[in-house]
């Protein structure tokens, strides 16, 4: 499993849902799909540097708890864009 993460703060990557205010961690099952949503990120001019990174899914699941996130799994036939 793969996220991506703030290069510089090695803070988590996460949407920001603006109808509950609740931030949602996208887990890449695939790491290319996490590179090609890192891409898309640049391409609207993200203004952080992120970085894909391997983990743990009970790592990643108990931090969102933790922290009161979402998280979603990106199975290799989901498509996700980011948001504008």
């Amino acid at each position: 499993m793969y996220i991506l993460l703030d290069d510089k703060t090695g803070g988590i990557y996460a949407v920001n849902n603006d109808d509950t205010g609740v931030k949602t961690v996208q887990i890449f099952v695939d790491k290319e799909d996490a590179e090609r949503y890192n891409l898309m990120l640049e391409a609207v001019d993200f203004s952080r540097r992120l970085e894909i990174t391997e983990v743990e899914l009970e790592l990643v699941v108990q931090n969102c708890q933790v922290h009161e996130y979402d998280y979603v799994i990106i199975n290799p036939d989901d498509v996700v864009v980011p948001p504008l």
